[in-house]
C-alpha cells in the first residue's frame, strides 16, 4: 500500500468541477446574445480555438472552460434562446440585471434578489452597497449611458455584509426594444481567506504578480478591476476576467469552508431521513459533491472528529462522505425499548443508501464502528464496494482489555462490559471529566505515557474539533453509547459476515485497547480481508497517521472499479 503524500494545493478535479459550476448558469446566457463582436468571441472560445496573440498557458483548464461554454450554449438553445431579460431566476444565487437608463429599474432578477429589492428602495441601498461602492455604481451607469465603457469592463463593488461583494459587467440588449445596454450584478459571498486563496492560485498556476492583483481587487472592491487580471485570466485558461473572478471566488469560499470544518469552527452540512419504521436519523455530509460514495461508521465516543479534520483532503481526493449518527447519537432517535440494535442499524443504513441513491459505497469504520461495518456487509441488501476499518475494536467483554486504562476511562469500560445500571451515572462523570480536564482527555487515556503517539497527539490542535464532536455525542445523555453497548457485549461473533466484502484493516501495533492479536484472530473469519499495521501507531492511528487511512480508502475504491 503506497503512502499518500499530503498536498498543499487543490486537485485539478476540484478546479474542473468548479469551472462547470461557475460557467453553466442561465444568468450568463448573454454570452450568446451579445453584439456581433462579442458573439464571435464567444463562439471562438466555445470552439476551443485561441484568439490571435493570446498565450495558451493552461490548455487543460482552457479546454474545460470551452466545454462548459459549449454545454451552456446547448442549454441556451434548449431554453428557446432567451433574451437577457427573460432568463429563469429560479435559483438560489443572488443576481440582477439593471437598466442603465436614467429612470431604469430591474429588467430581470433571481428570486433571492427580487425579494430583497422590492419596496421602492434605491437599488444601491437594496443591494447593501457601501457609500463608496454606491457612488461608483452610479458613476458607471452614467458612463454606460454616455457610451463611455468597454464590453470587457468588470467591476467589484463592496457591500456592507461581511465578505460580500458584487461582480458587475455590461450586458448587450440590442434589439430588445428597451435600453441597449444593461448592467449585471452578481453577489459573491465569502470572506477573502488568504490561506485558501493562495492554494487556489497555486492550483490555477497563477504567479505572484497575478495573486497580488487578485488580492488587491478582492480586498478593496472599489470599482474596475486592474488590467493585470487579464494576464491572470490568460494564464488560467479563463475566457475573461469575470469568469476568473467568479471561479476563484467560488473555490476560495469552498476551501475556506472546508478549513473551517476541519478546524472545528463549524459543523459539516447535515440532513435527516427516516427508516422503514418511521424513525428519523441525522447524518452529516463531508468531502466532495460528486465521486466515490463513502459511509463513515463512527466509534462509541470519538464521534466524527477524526474524519472531519480531513475535510479538505476528502474533497481533493474526490470522496463524497455520508456520516449517519447511530440511534441515540446526535439528532438520531434513540432505540426503542427492547429493540435489537443490529436490526435498527441495518434499517438506518438501508434508508440512508436509498435516501441518497448511493451506488456501491465504501464503508469506512473507526474503532467500534468496525463491528457495525462487518454487520452491514453481511446484512445489507445493497452491495458495498468494500470496507476500511481503522483501529478496530470489536468487543468490550474481556476485563484484561482495560488494563491499559485508568480513571474515568477504566470505569466507563468496566461499566459498559459488566454493570449496565451504572452507565447513565458514568456518562455524567465522563462528561464532567471532559469539561474539567479538556476535550483531549479521552484521547490521552488511550495512549501510553512517554509513547511516540502521545507526543504526536500533543502537537495537534484538536481542542475546538473535539469539543464540537463530544458535545454532539452527548446531546441525548449517552443514549447512543448505551445502545451500542448492547451489541458490543455480544462480541465480534455476532457480526461475522455471512458474505464477505473486500476489506482493509488498518491497525496500530501499539494499540493497548484493541491488541493486534485480537484483530488477527477476528480476521481469520474474513478471507478477503487485508491487514496493514503501523508499528508506531496505537489507538489514535486515525489522528496521527491519517495518510494511511486515506491511502487504504483509495486502494479499496480503485480495486472496486473506481468512482461511481
Amino acid at each position: 500500500m503506497a503512502l499518500l503524500c499530503s498536498a498543499e494545493t487543490l486537485s485539478q478535479g476540484q478546479v474542473v468541477a468548479a469551472i462547470y459550476e461557475t460557467m453553466i448558469r442561465p444568468e450568463q446566457f448573454d454570452r450568446f446574445t451579445a453584439d456581433p463582436q462579442n458573439a464571435s468571441s464567444a463562439a471562438l472560445f466555445a470552439s476551443g480555438r485561441q484568439p490571435q496573440g493570446r498565450r495558451r498557458t493552461a490548455p487543460v483548464l482552457q479546454a474545460h472552460f470551452a466545454r462548459a461554454a459549449e454545454i451552456q450554449a446547448q442549454q441556451w438553445q434548449r431554453a428557446g434562446q432567451p433574451h437577457p431579460g427573460a432568463y429563469s431566476g429560479n435559483c438560489s444565487r443572488f443576481w440582477l440585471l439593471a437598466d442603465s437608463s436614467v429612470n431604469g429599474g430591474i429588467l430581470n432578477a433571481s428570486q433571492p434578489a427580487a425579494r430583497q429589492v422590492t419596496g421602492g428602495m434605491a437599488l444601491p441601498e437594496a443591494l447593501g452597497l457601501t457609500q463608496a461602492a454606491a457612488d461608483r455604481w452610479a458613476d458607471y451607469l452614467a458612463q454606460v449611458r454616455r457610451g463611455n465603457f468597454s464590453w470587457e469592463d468588470v467591476l467589484l463593488l463592496a457591500a456592507r455584509g461581511a465578505g460580500e461583494r458584487f461582480l458587475c459587467r455590461p450586458v448587450c440588449l440590442s434589439g430588445s426594444g428597451g435600453a441597449s445596454v444593461a448592467v449585471m450584478a452578481e453577489r459573491l459571498g465569502g470572506i477573502w481567506h488568504r490561506e485558501a486563496a493562495e492554494r487556489v492560485a497555486k492550483a490555477l498556476g497563477l504567479q505572484q504578480p497575478d495573486f497580488e492583483a487578485l488580492k488587491d481587487a478582492m480586498e478593496s472592491s472599489r470599482g474596475k478591476v486592474d488590467c493585470r487580471l487579464e494576464r491572470a485570466a490568460e494564464r488560467a485558461g479563463a475566457p475573461g476576467v469575470a469568469e476568473l473572478i467568479r471561479l476563484i471566488s467560488f473555490l476560495v469560499n469552498e476551501h475556506s469552508l472546508d478549513l473551517a470544518i476541519a478546524k472545528g469552527e463549524r459543523l459539516p452540512p447535515s440532513g435527516t431521513f427516516a427508516d422503514s419504521s418511521g424513525q428519523r436519523s441525522q447524518y452529516f455530509r463531508l468531502g466532495a459533491e460528486t465521486g466515490q460514495p463513502v459511509i463513515f461508521l463512527h466509534g462509541m465516543l470519538d464521534g466524527i472528529a477524526p474524519l472531519q479534520r480531513l475535510q479538505p483532503e476528502l474533497r481533493r481526493l474526490g470522496f463524497r462522505v455520508y456520516v449517519p449518527m447511530r440511534r441515540g447519537y446526535g439528532g438520531s432517535a434513540p432505540l426503542r425499548r427492547g429493540q435489537d440494535p443490529a436490526d435498527a442499524f441495518v434499517k438506518q443504513l438501508e434508508a440512508l443508501i436509498t435516501h441518497e441513491n448511493l451506488q456501491r459505497p465504501v464503508l469506512l469504520c473507526h474503532r467500534g464502528g468496525a463491528l457495525f461495518g462487518c454487520l452491514a456487509t453481511s446484512r445489507l441488501n445493497s452491495p458495498v464496494a468494500g470496507l476500511v476499518a481503522v483501529a478496530s475494536n470489536f468487543s468490550i467483554s474481556p476485563p484484561r482489555q482495560f488494563s491499559g486504562l485508568g480513571g474515568h476511562a477504566w470505569l466507563m469500560a468496566l461499566g459498559a462490559a459488566r454493570v449496565n445500571w451504572m452507565l447513565p451515572v458514568l456518562m455524567q462523570c465522563w462528561s464532567a471529566a471532559l469539561r474539567w480536564h479538556g476535550p483531549k482527555t479521552l484521547l490521552r487515556m488511550k495512549t501510553l505515557r512517554g509513547s511516540k503517539e502521545r507526543a504526536m497527539l500533543e502537537q495537534l490542535e484538536l481542542q475546538p474539533l473535539l469539543r464540537q464532536s463530544q458535545m454532539l455525542f452527548q446531546e441525548q445523555g449517552g443514549a447512543g453509547f448505551q445502545g451500542d453497548v448492547q451489541l458490543f457485549r455480544q462480541g465480534a461473533q455476532t457480526a461475522l459476515p455471512e458474505r464477505s466484502a473486500r476489506s482493509v484493516f488498518v491497525h496500530g501495533g501499539e494499540d493497548q485497547l484493541a491488541p493486534l492479536s485480537a484483530v488477527r484472530g477476528m480476521l481469520r473469519g474474513l478471507p478477503e480481508a487485508r491487514l496493514c499495521v503501523s508499528r508506531d501507531a496505537g489507538a489514535l492511528l486515525f489522528y496521527v497517521f491519517p495518510e494511511l487511512v486515506l491511502t487504504a480508502l483509495q486502494d479499496i475504491s480503485a480495486a472496486s472499479g473506481g468512482r461511481s
